[in-house]
């Protein structure tokens, strides 16, 4: 009986398992704001700008050099706003 329950157990944590890393990547960035799905856009301008943005294929906020002009709205202030709007906790 006990075995039962042991081998039942594993089995729901083992599907658990699957479904959750299964909805992790690609499902989650049909979730995103939209804004957290553009790619980084660094600008053909030459200022030098510290900013972030957030890389939906890694599923983290990271630094770029932002040339001052054109982009698009995947482009935060810092790394808290970025986290903020795009990540999942």
């Amino acid at each position: 009986m006990q075995l039962r329950v042991s081998l039942s157990f594993l089995l729901i944590l083992t599907l658990c398992r699957e479904l959750r890393s299964e909805l992790n990547k690609d499902n989650i960035k049909d979730l995103l704001p939209r804004v957290c799905r553009f790619p980084v856009e660094k600008s053909i301008c030459r200022a030098y700008f510290i900013r972030w943005f957030f890389n939906s294929e890694t599923g983290e906020c990271e630094s770029f050099v932002y040339g001052g002009c054109r982009g698009n709205g995947n482009n935060f202030s810092n790394k808290e706003e970025c986290e903020k709007t795009c990540k999942f906790t």
